[in-house]
């Protein structure tokens, strides 16, 4: 049989826990806030996208979303404040869940709580972000408008991908050709294939 403690003793016991997390909260919001320093200096340093992936900056700010959410408590205009400055023409801040609740075709079991996606947020490039707003954002709460406007940014971003993923293949091309070439120049025979 468990034994009851004395009501003052419980209030002792939750003013002890409550003074515990204020004396820790300026270490946590110090921590915070220089994450959120390091991303964007990091960001104003390069121009390339992939410098989110390439330097795990999304991870970092996965690091400063979980400081916010568990033990700053932020709400959620106080941390899109805090997280402007990210919003950079090579990035973005994304709420993945605007709705905050979970549209998933899963069992009830396996959906998120409100308090999972109280503070969902990704840092992404500008090309992820029109990706999973267009594709994705219906079924997380963004609205028609917010939707329509992300599939007007992401169709030239789409065709800029692709016609630098083209360029990339015609490089490759000429390099194995020229590869090839230099094979067959110095002695070594080549059969060259082609589709029928």
């Amino acid at each position: 049989m468990s034994k009851q403690l004395a009501k003052n003793v419980r209030i002792a016991n939750l003013v002890a826990v409550a003074a515990e997390e204020a004396a820790h909260e300026h270490e946590h919001r110090a921590k915070f806030e220089k994450l959120i320093n390091q991303i964007k200096s990091a960001l104003d340093g390069g121009m390339d996208p992939e410098i989110i992936h390439r330097l795990r900056l999304d991870f970092d700010f996965s690091d400063a979303v979980r400081i916010a959410k568990r033990h700053l408590r932020m709400k959620k205009e106080e941390f899109e404040a805090a997280v402007a400055v990210l919003n950079t023409p090579i990035s973005r801040v994304v709420d993945r869940c605007p709705s905050g609740k979970d549209t998933r075709d899963v069992p009830e079991w396996m959906r998120m709580t409100a308090e999972e996606l109280r503070l969902s947020y990704d840092l992404m490039t500008h090309y992820d972000a029109t990706d999973f707003i267009a594709l994705r954002g219906a079924r997380w709460g963004y609205t028609a408008s917010e939707i329509a406007v992300a599939k007007k940014e992401y169709r030239p971003l789409e065709a800029a991908r692709l016609a630098k993923r083209h360029a990339g293949d015609m490089e490759r091309q000429a390099a194995e050709s020229a590869r090839i070439a230099a094979r067959a120049s110095a002695g070594y025979t080549a059969t060259l294939y082609t589709a029928a």
